[in-house]
């Protein structure tokens, strides 16, 4: 007798073929939501910023994850999926939303012979449909100062004052410098050097000049303010590049892509300033 006959008379066993269908449909209806909420992107400012939202809580996320869960839930701070969430001794509610989203699988061959990944969908529980909603730690508050520095840092190209300058902040590609205005506060200051830096980092690092790279440093500018709470109501996506409505839904994601790549090159060395200035923990609380 096999230990596993203890199973028997349990539930209907397990179809292979049935889940197969059932994954393949999901990932089907994900890549179609992917392509109808991009359509709508390219034209509404709400939606548009929407998707910047998530990315910029999101950042470790792909885009075209980032771009599901603006479509499924955009209020979602933390998502697990029921087994991880499980493991935590957390519970998803049984009528709780699922979200979709698209995890990388096996590779494989093309018909052309390159090589390529293929995605799986994956369900996904956000916090706030769990045993643990009203339990999100809020992150950690930094000063002005401390973002203002971490964002210096951060730059690939050193900042010099001006007294004189006609707008809050410059990049100046020529110079490889960033000119900034005096007397200017301190989330105005923030925010100016946020556009600038990332025009910087997209000249820099991926050889985009401020031109083509206006909006982009734009919106990663937006990203990062939202994510450290600085005002953003500066911000305005009413009016979106008109390139956009005429885009292919690939290229669109590939500008996406590109804001997305500085903005976690962005956080990455803002959040390695951040831990440099915190103040080592005494023993007292350590305990």
């Amino acid at each position: 007798m096999s230990i596993y006959d203890v199973f028997s008379g349990g539930s209907k066993p397990f179809d292979k073929a049935q889940w197969a269908a059932q994954k393949q449909a999901q990932r089907k209806e994900a890549y179609e939501l992917i392509d109808s909420t991009c359509a709508e992107m390219m034209t509404n400012g709400d939606s548009f910023r929407q998707y910047l939202d998530v990315q910029s809580r999101f950042d470790r996320y792909s885009v075209a994850n980032a771009i599901l869960v603006s479509a499924q839930k955009p209020d979602a701070v933390q998502l697990k999926d029921y087994s991880t969430w499980k493991q935590n001794r957390i519970f998803v509610n049984k009528d709780a939303h699922k979200i979709v989203i698209l995890e990388p699988g096996k590779e494989y061959t093309r018909e052309d012979g390159s090589k390529a990944v293929g995605y799986n969908a994956k369900i996904v529980y956000d916090i706030s449909e769990t045993s643990a909603a009203g339990k999100v730690q809020a992150p950690e508050t930094k000063t002005m100062r401390e973002l203002v520095s971490a964002l210096i840092d951060a730059s690939p190209v050193p900042f010099v004052p001006v007294d004189d300058l006609e707008m809050p902040a410059y990049y100046d590609s020529k110079q490889q410098t960033i000119f900034i205005k005096t007397g200017l506060s301190e989330e105005q200051l923030f925010v100016s050097m946020a556009k600038e830096v990332s025009a910087a980092v997209f000249d820099f690092k991926h050889n985009e000049s401020r031109d083509v790279s206006d909006f982009k440093s734009f919106c990663v500018a937006y990203m990062v303010s939202e994510r450290y709470g600085v005002d953003t109501r500066g911000f305005s996506f009413d009016r979106l590049p008109g390139e956009f409505s005429e885009m292919d839904t690939q290229v669109f994601k590939g500008e996406l892509n590109s804001m997305r790549d500085v903005l976690g090159e962005i956080q990455s060395d803002m959040f390695k300033s951040l831990e440099k200035s915190r103040p080592p923990k005494n023993k007292e609380q350590e305990r």
